[in-house]
């Protein structure tokens, strides 16, 4: 969703459905049942509801089952095979037709290794209504299957427990309190020295103490007085993960997305960390996860980009902001530097010669395209908005029940309807206006190896004929044989986790390897002629140029391990592979 949107968060628990009408669905369905109450534009608050969900290889409206605990309360489930919690977005893709902005960015996040929102598309109806095509996205949060950052209790205002972990946005204020950017941000994070909002997400700001907040803010500062009033511009890489930093900007910029850096702008920073040899590290700022793309790509009109070329990270209007919204200093001063420059060339023709390959990219949306062709087709008959301009103001062609007429324009995927009362009702957003879904996914997939292509020219850099892998090793999360599946990890804020464990203290021991997140668990490291790698499972490592030549080859153990490479290694780019698949640094 955008930086201007809103999000709708349902109390569910799975109900029966009732047979609507004799129809197979080639998608997961949700529905949902706000048992007599309006559900349109002027709903802030949570609204208790039931949700039936059918997930299978076809589905019938007819089908479903009942879960709920013996209270009849809400409990972390399962949606549509991704790992529990309580907090789901349902994101409905009104302005972006190709239906796949959101789905394509967080998979093209995980492809270098990164945790980014998991997605699923799916057929919602509201109270027996048909909604459309929707997509399920994981809400950014702290957990053991999210963003893996270890909880801070009320309690850690000092040493080493203070320092971690923290996860918030530079952001627009309003973003947990519905205010559209008008609120006090003292009601949800504070503002730095640069004038920078910083949002919590967590802890929440009412569980966020003083000597923390105390703490985060400080740490902010200190990064942007590298870069303010004749500082030396040097020594960033002490507060900032460098490879979040390459790999976030370098994201951003392919997605070509018009919210990069000023909002929807996520971060974390995790507690100081002691590794198995007993050497103290200290948890830096975290770039990520990725959010918020349904104006990226190229989805031009009255918000976004239309174009291919130019570097967000360089437009003026973010890096002289204005109320809160303004790309941080740290950031911007970082581009400028040339040994950020420099390592970010060299990240850029890794993921390009592998996991962000054209073909690579091609094979992924091929299989999506498959996938939506009928439920696009179902879609656009109930939002007939192909070959036009869409907005706000746009009316629904049959209005959400139980609601009056008069709050009804574009209550559809979009429930931000007269959230802009104050800009213009009709204010078009995204739109390359072709008049077919195909036109709309072809668009899509144009306008992103245009980028792509202007990118290659920027950062001197030139695609080989095919990937030299197609997909990255990532950690991919065994969560339904995970016994305690999920409790505590995504419960509230300041509760206990008596099974939490730091990813960064005996990573190779006890059930972290079975059941955690995407966390980093196999990467690489250079200094000098050494390489240092930490691996999960082990293998075949090779280094391959971006040409599939090999020009090193060694078998590793599970665990960390250092070997000096060969000089052939050190002159020429290459990409590392584990088992054939991109390790990533």
């Amino acid at each position: 969703m955008s930086c201007k949107s809103k999000i709708l968060f349902f109390g569910v628990a799975f109900a029966l459905a009732m047979p609507l009408f004799a129809q197979t669905y080639d998608l997961p369905i949700i529905f949902i049942d706000t048992k007599g109450k309006c559900l349109d534009n002027t709903v802030n608050d949570k609204m208790p509801a039931t949700m039936s969900v059918l997930d299978a290889a076809t589905n019938n409206v007819a089908d479903s089952v009942e879960v709920r605990d013996s209270q009849g309360l809400g409990i972390d489930v399962s949606l549509l095979g991704l790992p529990p919690a309580d907090d789901w977005v349902l994101h409905g893709p009104y302005v972006d037709k190709s239906l796949m902005r959101n789905a394509l960015a967080h998979w093209l996040f995980r492809q270098a290794g990164h945790y980014s929102p998991r997605t699923k598309h799916f057929d919602l109806y509201i109270n027996g209504v048909y909604r459309g095509v929707y997509v399920l996205i994981e809400k950014i949060k702290r957990g053991k299957y999210r963003v893996h950052v270890s909880k801070l209790k009320e309690t850690d205002v000092s040493g080493d427990e203070l320092t971690g972990g923290y996860i918030w946005a530079f952001d627009k204020t309003g973003t947990n309190t519905g205010g559209m950017g008008m609120d006090d941000i003292n009601k949800e994070g504070f503002r730095t020295a640069d004038g920078v909002n910083v949002i919590m997400h967590y802890p929440k700001k009412e569980n966020l103490q003083q000597q923390q907040q105390a703490y985060l803010k400080k740490y902010l500062e200190d990064l942007e007085n590298i870069f303010k009033n004749g500082g030396s511009k040097k020594g960033y890489d002490k507060y900032v993960d460098m490879v979040s930093a390459y790999d976030y900007v370098l994201h951003e910029e392919v997605t070509n997305n018009s919210d990069s850096y000023w909002c929807s702008f996520f971060l974390h920073k995790p507690k100081d960390k002691i590794d198995e040899n007993g050497v103290k590290t200290e948890g830096k700022v975290t770039l990520g996860p990725a959010w918020d793309f349904n104006l990226a790509m190229s989805n031009g009109g009255g918000m976004g980009s239309s174009g291919t070329s130019g570097w967000q990270i360089e437009n003026s209007q973010k890096v002289n902001g204005g109320s809160g919204l303004k790309a941080p200093i740290w950031l911007t001063g970082m581009w400028k530097d040339s040994d950020y420059q420099r390592e970010l060339k060299k990240r850029w023709a890794e993921l390009r010669s592998g996991v962000w390959h054209t073909k690579t990219m091609d094979a992924y949306l091929d299989s999506m395209k498959t996938y939506l062709t009928k439920a696009a087709d179902r879609n656009f008959k109930r939002w007939p908005n192909l070959g036009q301009g869409s907005g706000q103001g746009d009316p629904d062609p049959e209005p959400m029940k139980y609601c009056s007429n008069q709050n009804q324009g574009n209550q559809g995927q979009n429930p931000w309807g007269g959230m802009w009362g104050g800009m213009g009702g009709g204010f078009t957003m995204g739109g390359n206006n072709a008049s077919t879904w195909d036109g709309e996914f072809e668009h899509l997939r144009k306008k992103m190896k245009e980028r792509m292509a202007w990118m290659d020219q920027q950062l001197g850099f030139t695609e080989p004929a095919n990937p030299v892998a197609t997909e990255p090793v990532i950690h991919i999360p065994d969560w339904q044989s995970d016994p305690d599946n999920g409790d505590g990890d995504e419960g509230s804020d300041n509760g206990n986790d008596s099974n939490w464990q730091n990813p960064w203290q005996n990573p190779w021991q006890g059930t972290l390897d079975d059941y955690n997140a995407l966390t980093r668990l196999n990467f690489f490291s250079v200094e000098g002629n050494m390489m240092t790698v930490r691996t999960q499972k082990g293998g075949t490592l090779k280094l391959v140029t971006f040409n599939g030549v090999t020009l090193f080859q060694k078998k590793v153990e599970p665990g960390t391990q250092s070997f000096r490479l060969p000089q052939k290694a050190i002159d020429q780019a290459w990409v590392a592979t584990l088992n054939g698949k991109m390790l990533n640094r």
